[in-house]
């Protein structure tokens, strides 16, 4: 039993208490190794502890193999066909291939990496919310466990836009018996816990303008997100609506965009320093550290069209030389020393959002207006689209064009909306129409019984 519960995903993380940055967080951070039993009663027992442990449900987020660079966005970005590996790990390649088996050391790391910020985010709502009066003021208790109710709703999206089905535990585990009889849930079941937590949150956050950390209008923009993948047009306009009115968000040039950090096209960005660098600083192919993944030669010629790409032509620079071939380097998430920030939300996509509502809902007319402001931005040209279906397609593809750096959005698109079928089956030889979800790691099922393989995988 131990040796398998050496891989089990639901263990406490424990954080060392003391001051820190949001920015630096994760070099004062030790992941406990997994034992039978791990006792966290003094974890959490005052305001201080209850924010250091705050900052490390950030720093699961800022894993590299969440969000932080080579993991989960990597996966999603070469799945979608955009994307080449060029680096030395095999393992990376199934995604282009859609090959990728229960075994794939990725896809376990990431499960892992996901599920640990998971049991984080359950130990400040559980540990936080009931502290004495005494101990934390009402106010920064109620800050703490909305952020961690938010978090947790991102990491239950993002496993099931992964996996579809998955295991929902809402409780701090320190042992397998923890999660004994926990049964996976659908795709649609966590989509539903997600609002729940995004309710909860919403209604424990204040309305403040803070772009590195969760606040209310953060919550309006994920549940604009939430909404659109449930189709539920009518409520991801209106919380598309509540971002793009707000004076705190602006549409603003690309140049100054993709050099600068927390500026006022970001919604919810994570923070990296030099002393903490991101992991995108040695992921990506980059021009003066190596060749790793980069965008295809495909996704490069669409950036640089002045019809498609327009000023995006800034994201990919072809640095190929007659001895390197292919050598294609995204600029959004570049910075020399790794303090690149990582957008999880910005202004460009709720508009995108409301766009695509609107043309499910048949207003066309300000499904164009929307999407001509982004196009707009980019030095575009306005849509030529006028039927329905062509407005939809207008706008999948600027999806595409405008956020393909950022957390695998094509290859999410593509399912998302049952295209995924009929894109990559024409790109990808041997593709079947079960690669849309991962399987579930064979460590995972070794030692949870109840978690069930997604079809096609053995």
């Amino acid at each position: 039993m131990q040796n398998k519960f050496l891989y089990r995903i639901f263990f406490i993380t424990l954080p060392l208490i003391g001051s820190m940055s949001l920015g630096s967080c994760k070099k004062y951070f030790l992941d406990a190794q997994p034992t039978q039993s791990i006792s966290d009663k003094a974890v959490i027992v005052d305001s201080s502890t209850s924010l250091s442990a705050l900052l490390g449900v950030y720093d699961g987020l800022q894993s590299s193999n969440y969000y932080g660079g080579d993991g989960y966005a990597a996966a999603a970005f070469l799945s979608a066909g955009d994307g080449l590996w060029v680096g030395t790990l095999n393992y990376y390649n199934t995604f282009i291939t859609h090959t990728y088996r229960a075994d794939n050391t990725l896809l376990n790391n990431v499960w892992n990496d996901i599920y640990k910020t998971v049991n984080r985010a359950n130990q400040v709502i559980d540990k936080v919310s009931g502290l004495d009066a005494k101990l934390i003021s009402s106010t920064a208790r109620n800050q703490y466990t909305g952020e961690a109710y938010f978090i947790r709703a991102l990491t239950f999206f993002d496993l099931a836009r992964a996996w579809g089905n998955i295991t929902l535990v809402t409780k701090p585990t320190s042992s397998a018996v923890d999660v004994k009889g926990i049964k996976q849930s659908n795709q649609q079941q966590v989509y539903t816990q997600v609002l729940a937590d995004l309710g909860k949150a919403d209604s424990l956050l204040t309305n403040t303008l803070n772009r590195n950390r969760v606040t209310k209008r953060t919550v309006a923009a994920f549940l604009a997100r939430v909404h659109l993948y449930r189709s539920e047009w009518e409520q991801a306009e209106a919380s598309a609506t509540l971002i793009i009115q707000d004076p705190g968000y602006q549409l603003i040039d690309w140049t100054t965009f993709i050099n600068n950090k927390a500026s006022q096209e970001s919604i919810f960005e994570l923070q990296f320093t030099t002393a903490d660098p991101s992991a995108h600083y040695g992921a990506w192919s980059s021009v003066s550290y190596r060749n790793q993944f980069c965008p295809s030669p495909a996704l490069y010629n669409l950036e640089q069209d002045p019809n498609t790409g327009g000023d995006r032509k800034l994201m990919i620079k072809n640095i190929s030389t007659p001895a390197i071939t292919n050598y294609f380097v995204q600029q959004l998430y570049w910075r020399t020393n790794g303090d690149n920030p990582t957008y999880i939300f910005r202004l460009a996509e709720q508009y995108l959002i409301r766009a695509e509502a609107a043309a499910h809902l048949g207003n066309t007319t300000a499904a164009l207006a929307d999407l001509n402001i982004v196009r707009a931005r980019a030095g575009l040209s306005p849509s030529t689209a006028s039927a329905q279906d062509d407005v939809l397609s207008a706008i999948m593809h600027e999806r595409q064009t405008e956020l393909f750096c950022e957390w695998g959005s094509r290859w999410l698109d593509l399912k998302r909306t049952g295209t995924a079928n009929a894109v990559l089956g024409t790109l990808k030889p041997g593709w079947k129409a079960t690669d849309v979800l991962y399987p579930v790691p064979n460590p995972q099922l070794q030692v949870d019984n109840l978690l069930t393989q997604n079809p096609g995988y053995n």
